[in-house]
């Protein structure tokens, strides 16, 4: 599932970086914020997963098709990063589309007419939004700095 991010207060840093950096630096900037914070996403979206007690019991309950071998909240599948022009992208978690071993998760986020939704894509966004937020500070900054001198 893809989260769009916007980020208030680093205007005047993108815009300072923009201004310093060509197309290619830009690009290869924005790949190295989006490498990070994939693993700080997983971590949230991995606190936010039921977590049966016992594996065997995991997934239960969607047929006869969901006998895993882990946790889906330990099994949390990063994407490639994706450039297209200077922006950067990734997905993390999985889409509605998903046949793999832990299918039944798109069924916990976005519910079925038995089974109310209990959305985790989204807040994990949401509670990404900082510290994603700081890690695009850093690494516009850290830019700036070794590129300024």
């Amino acid at each position: 599932m893809k989260i769009e991010m916007e980020f208030q207060g680093l205007k005047e840093l993108m815009k300072a970086f923009e201004d310093a950096a060509s197309d290619e630096d830009i690009k290869e900037v924005n790949q190295k914020i989006v490498k990070q914070s994939e693993p700080v996403v997983k971590n949230i979206m991995s606190g936010k997963i039921p977590k049966s007690a016992d594996i065997k019991l995991s997934g239960r309950g969607f047929g006869s098709k969901s006998s895993v071998t882990s946790h889906a909240a330990d099994s949390i599948p990063l994407g490639a990063v994706k450039v297209k022009d200077t922006g950067a992208s990734a997905d993390v978690g999985w889409e509605k589309s998903d046949n793999s071993e832990h299918f039944y998760v798109k069924f916990i986020n976005w519910g079925t007419i038995y089974r109310p939704p209990q959305e985790f894509i989204y807040a994990t966004g949401r509670e990404a939004d900082a510290e994603l937020q700081k890690i695009a500070e850093q690494e516009y900054q850290s830019y700036l700095d070794n590129t300024l001198k």
